[in-house]
């Protein structure tokens, strides 16, 4: 199996390797400080040989990105990060394996934060053309995404349309509804591009259209990221690790709705506000 190949397109000559590699921050809890570079924020990358210092009420969790191994560091104590993952001055520290072969093998890149550019605030109205909501320039994680549209005043109903890379039918479906459901008999074909097409039919013979363009990510990558995909159910580290995830591969549309979930259950993280903000 391949692995993912997570770069950003300004950093592609940055990114951390086995011999670079360290930890990932994906949750902190109090004050937690990065020798000589002060205080450790969500999503921060500690290399190897960096050591930490935290406070007491402090809590800090951490994916080691060489071994793909969780580490979850307690406060008052200092800690030492190697290859073998964190040391603490208190004694060892416990480590969970995450449900995902191939760890070793995903390179995030390092300055993601700054990279994510402010959203356009627009506002949803019915209009005389039934626009597409979702997917749209986005890649998807899933061969049978959820299609949805805005409503149209005058309408009698939709017709959807899937077009294949080259431009002939996949798929189609009438609905009364605005959103719609690829069925799983009609899965995608990874690594594809596809258009898709929403009509509205109105009395007198009326009708509009409007289309959009996605990617389905590569079979590898779904495959991937479906064993590190994280619903409300799930810790709060592993939903920041997997909505990081989804933002590095290209998967805006989802990872946007999960850091604005990650931001309202913690406000005052300005990293994940950033990201929830971001378009």
């Amino acid at each position: 199996m391949k692995p993912i190949v997570i770069l950003s397109s300004a950093v592609m000559a940055f990114c951390l390797t086995d011999a670079m590699a360290g930890l990932l921050v994906t949750e902190v809890t109090g004050r937690a400080e990065l020798e000589g570079a002060g205080a450790v924020a969500t999503l921060a990358q500690i290399p190897d040989g960096s050591r930490l210092s935290l406070q007491a009420d402090a809590t800090l969790v951490a994916v080691d990105l060489g071994s793909g191994k969780e580490y979850v560091l307690k406060g008052g104590q200092d800690y030492r990060v190697t290859p073998q993952g964190p040391q603490g001055s208190g004694g060892s520290v416990t480590s969970t394996a995450l449900p995902a072969k191939g760890m070793s093998d995903i390179h995030i890149a390092p300055d993601m934060v700054a990279l994510a550019k402010p959203a356009t605030r627009s506002r949803t109205t019915r209009a005389s053309v039934p626009n597409p909501i979702s997917p749209v320039k986005t890649i998807v994680v899933s061969d049978a995404p959820l299609f949805r549209w805005s409503a149209v005043d005058v309408s009698t109903g939709y017709r959807l349309s899937v077009l294949k890379p080259d431009g002939s039918l996949h798929w189609e479906a009438r609905t009364q509804d605005t959103q719609l459901p690829l069925p799983k008999t009609h899965r995608l074909a990874p690594g594809k591009k596809y258009t898709w097409r929403i009509e509205y039919f109105a009395e007198g013979g009326r009708t509009s259209d409007a289309s959009a363009e996605f990617s389905v990510a590569p079979a590898a990558t779904i495959k991937q990221l479906s064993a590190l995909k994280a619903d409300a159910r799930s810790p709060f580290s592993r939903r920041v690790l997997y909505a990081a995830l989804l933002t590095e591969v290209g998967a805006k549309e989802e990872a946007r709705e999960l850091w604005k979930e990650l931001a309202q259950e913690k406000p005052d993280d300005n990293v994940l506000r950033k990201f929830a903000e971001a378009r």
